[in-house]
């Protein structure tokens, strides 16, 4: 079986590290602490299994562009936004989230991934 490895799995694993981290790195407490922990986790699951599974490829992309959603829409879901620097976290990480796992199925390319 071949294995499809390329740079997006590596960028879900090291950003749901990071929003597992985050929210005791940033004070975050409660519900909100939780839900990051929660979507880091499931981040991190999603990147595991596109790294073992080579036919995981499409699926995997879209199942993370989801909890990207989540990851941008965790301040005002969870009640955090009066929390500056835990609210633009979650934007930016779920921004990069988005762009990765859509990355290669909104721009041409030719040939395989790295």
């Amino acid at each position: 079986m071949t294995h499809r490895h390329h740079w997006q799995d590596w960028i879900y694993g090291v950003i749901g590290v990071w929003l597992i981290v985050s929210p005791w790195a940033l004070g975050m407490a409660g519900a909100d602490m939780w839900g990051m922990v929660v979507l880091g986790a499931l981040t991190m699951i999603l990147a595991a299994i596109g790294l073992m599974q080579a036919d995981a490829r499409d699926w995997i992309d879209y199942a993370v562009a989801v909890v990207a959603v989540l990851v941008v829409a965790s301040p005002w879901v969870l009640g955090f936004t009066a929390m500056a620097v835990p609210s633009w976290n979650a934007v930016l990480f779920g921004a990069l989230l988005a762009i990765a796992a859509l990355w290669t199925h909104l721009l041409p390319h030719e040939g395989g991934h790295a």
